[in-house]
């Protein structure tokens, strides 16, 4: 039986040093006006918040006038009615996270220490129970521990918590602190059930003791497929798939336990069959690390992002926001989501929501660069707690299908640029996740090296030593991005990313409105909110310093952010299998940041990125190697085309086409009945003065591919800024309906939200032809709904619509 203390009425205080025992806060409750409603689970500075004490922490500089609330402590105060445990059960009060240490009374009485985010607690509380139905709780959540923020020296980090909340580049300075995780009582014989393992074909169940179980498997139908005792077995179970290549399928397993032929403990788990393993990249050698995922005896691309914690205060459950999320990563043919080891172990909600949709998860331990030194702590007491959490976390997660990779870190660095292979600590964690969970793949750092930098240099110096690489994560410029990727020669490119300006309506609610100009660097809100990715320089640059107002600079941003980011998935995704993965930093963002790196605004309004990358991971692809967005300089355009595609096709047919935004049609080329392969023609031309549009179409039988890119003869874009394109919109059964009216091609037309909530797109940030109509796939989530459409060159500026 369990007995669930959450969101019930909970009361929060706080105390400055050791005032908290002064006032005695476990006993009677004084000063009643003095304590603030609170949840559990929950954050202390979202408790504080809600109640009015401090102002809204996500917008302008107000973080920085509450950073003093992780100094303090503070009391979570709970009463509650709980009946007496029956003869021969046990009582427990259970914690599963409280965010960082804290001490525990129940009834006055010290129950003891918790110690660490990610440890679930346990206090036997039979004998309490049983002298009252009415009890008080107190959980007095200890000040913050020292930590290192963004810039540092990682061997000071002395705890495994997340550090993103002690200051990142896209998240201000405002240390978590709070009950994260659920609060309950639990009741059982003295036969427990503990932890799950799942093979391919066999259940196996952990029990205290050595008491019996009943295991009872059933299917989505809810027929009974299997019965057994601690060990199940089924025959030819239904597959759990990845995201793009099947269905996640699950079962429902239930287990009860037996002690002295009396029921104990009963639970039950959603379980998956798939079989794990992992492949060499094609070309690999025998010193490279399987970084190839192969499900159910199929090998996939791992068509990844990276997931960073949804809030800056985690604590506060958003179920509504991470389906959005893992909804998004979904519609986008994501099938890895990779935990970066500066945020969270996720949470059971989290992995649950990922068995569901198939997304398969690589787990990092909460371990972090530095900047300056990046080696984690290497004595005996830090490498013990680390592996005594360990041994707790990875049963607790194993059973998930969704769970694959299991890593030590982010960018732990033997030194600088040397990825680190081999630590007391990373050795440690090794050999717990090896022996416990054998069948995922386990990876030291990421990147595990040998080279850890994506850079054309090193490139160039040594292709066979880009196995698993980062970087970079900005837009390298109109000569120099196209032609970095072109090059690219990793295995796995696991993390890497351009950055852009958010979303209009983020703006208008995190900038104050006199701050809503140019230039947006050097002004104290605008670095507060983004300052390590703003590229404010390189995108006027890029449009030849003629842009003079903000809305002009976020849509350059964002068509820059859009054109780069796609671009560098592809390239390296047509590599296939010589490269195995391409996870881009970074999906979501926990704050809402004015600049950053992140496809999704905190919002949740995916940027006009987010669709370059969804387009990137269709599993039909038609492509250019584009070398240089500026072609300035050279005499003739040359572009090798190729494509490829995950599931048989009849032959194909390409057309290639180099227009004018007029839409005159500067050269064409035509390829019959082709095969996919990294090269399968190429288009020529002589180099026009300006912007010019490649624009390519793929047929085979009814299946139909395109991709068009931006391209110019000139040293900059700003040609794309004196275009006066008029478009027409309408909505139509749940399409969205651009049409192209007059003037030449619109090179960027973006859909966002103007009021209300949600939009779901099939496509934005795309090129509108002349005479064309594009057709958009829309769902809105809520009444309301203001849908604007805007972009580059479009006269009149923007377009609203509302939803009916």
């Amino acid at each position: 039986m369990r007995r669930n203390l959450d969101r019930e009425p909970w009361l929060v205080r706080g105390f400055l040093g050791d005032e908290w025992q002064h006032h005695r806060v476990w006993g009677p409750l004084r000063e009643p006006d003095a304590w603030l409603p609170a949840r559990v689970p929950g954050s202390v500075v979202d408790d504080l918040w809600r109640a009015g004490v401090v102002p809204d922490p996500y917008t302008g500089l107000n973080t920085r006038a509450i950073e003093w609330i992780s100094d303090r402590h503070w009391a979570y105060r709970h009463e509650f009615r709980c009946e007496a445990p029956a003869a021969g059960q046990q009582a427990f009060l259970c914690l599963d996270g409280v965010d960082h240490s804290a001490v525990v009374h129940l009834d006055g009485e010290e129950l003891g220490r918790v110690d660490g985010m990610f440890v679930a607690t346990r206090f036997d509380i039979t004998e309490t129970l049983r002298r009252s139905a009415d009890h008080t709780l107190v959980i007095v959540v200890e000040p913050a521990p020292a930590s290192e923020s963004q810039v540092g020296h990682t061997a000071r980090v002395r705890v495994h918590k997340s550090r993103m909340t002690y200051g990142w580049d896209f998240c201000p300075r405002l240390i978590h602190q709070g009950i994260w995780q659920s609060v309950y009582v639990e009741m059982t014989g003295a036969a427990r059930i503990t932890d799950v393992t799942v093979t391919a074909d066999q259940v196996t169940v952990g029990v205290t003791g050595d008491e019996s179980a009943e295991l009872s498997l059933t299917d989505a139908e809810g027929a009974v497929v299997a019965r057994g005792d601690r060990t199940l077995g089924v025959r030819d179970p239904r597959r759990w798939w990845p995201n793009g290549s099947g269905t996640p399928y699950l079962y429902r397993l239930t287990a009860t336990a037996y002690a002295d032929g009396e029921l104990s403990d009963h639970r039950e788990f959603d379980i998956g069959f798939r079989d794990l393993s992992f492949f060499r990249a094609t070309g690999a050698g025998d010193d490279a690390t399987p970084y190839g995922i192969e499900v159910n005896g199929r090998r996939i691309f791992a068509k990844g992002w990276n997931w960073v914690p949804l809030d800056l205060s985690y604590g506060v459950p958003r179920p509504e926001r991470l389906a959005r999320l893992l909804d998004l990563a979904v519609d986008a043919g994501v099938n890895l989501l990779r935990v970066w080891g500066g945020g969270l172990i996720e949470t059971p909600e989290f992995y649950a929501a990922c068995d569901r949709r198939g997304l398969l998860v690589w787990q990092e331990f909460s371990q972090s660069s530095s900047g300056i030194t990046s080696t984690p702590a290497a004595d005996e007491e830090f490498v013990a707690m680390m592996r005594a959490q360990a041994e707790q976390i990875v049963p607790r997660l194993r059973h998930h299908p969704s769970l694959a990779i299991w890593g030590g870190g982010n960018e732990l660095q033997a030194g600088d640029g040397e990825p680190l292979a081999d630590a007391p600590v990373l050795t440690a964690l090794g050999e717990v996740t090896r022996r416990l969970d054998p069948s995922r793949l386990w990876l030291p750092t990421s990147p595990s090296g040998p080279a850890f930098l994506n850079r054309l240099d090193l490139i160039n110096q040594a292709p066979d030593r880009q196995h698993d690489v980062h970087g970079p994560w900005e837009h390298q410029g109109l000569q120099d991005h196209y032609s970095l990727y072109d090059a690219g020669t990793a295995q796995l490119l696991s993390e890497f990313g351009v950055e852009g300006m958010t979303m209009p309506r983020v703006l208008a609610r995190v900038i104050p409105e006199p701050d809503r100009r140019l230039p947006t660097r050097g002004r104290p809100t605008w670095d507060h909110l983004g300052r390590w990715w703003n590229n404010e320089a390189l995108v006027r640059a890029s449009f030849g310093d003629r842009i003079h107002d903000l809305r002009t600079l976020g849509l350059a941003s964002q068509f820059l952010q859009r054109d780069g980011l796609g671009y560098a998935v592809e390239a390296h995704r047509r590599r296939w299998p010589r490269c195995v993965g391409t996870l881009p930093w970074q999906f979501n963002e926990p704050y809402p940041n004015a600049w950053c790196t992140s496809a999704i605004t905190y919002t949740g309004e995916p940027k006009p990125a987010y669709y370059a990358v969804s387009a990137a991971y269709r599993s039909i692809l038609v492509g250019a190697i584009c070398t240089r967005q500026s072609w300035a300089g050279h005499h003739e355009v040359r572009l090798p085309l190729w494509f490829l595609t995950e599931d048989p096709l009849p032959p194909a047919n390409l057309t290639a086409r180099l227009l004018s935004f007029a839409g005159e049609e500067l050269a064409i080329a035509t390829f019959m009945d082709l095969e996919p392969a990294e090269l399968v023609g190429e288009l020529r031309a002589k180099t026009p003065p300006g912007a010019f549009i490649v624009d390519l179409q793929l047929t085979a039988g009814e299946i139909r591919a395109e991709r068009r890119y931006i391209l110019t003869g000139a040293g900059d874009l700003a040609e794309l800024l004196d275009h006066r394109t008029e478009i027409d919109v309408e909505l139509h059964d749940q399409q969205l309906i651009v049409s192209h009216v007059s003037g030449p091609a619109a090179p960027f037309v973006r859909v966002r939200e103007q009021a209300g909530q949600w939009l779901r797109l099939s496509d934005n940030g795309f090129v509108l032809l002349p005479d064309e109509e594009r057709r958009v796939d829309i769902q809105v989530a809520g009444a309301g709904c203001v849908i604007a459409v805007d972009g580059l060159g479009l006269h009149p500026a923007e377009k609203l619509i509302k939803c009916t």
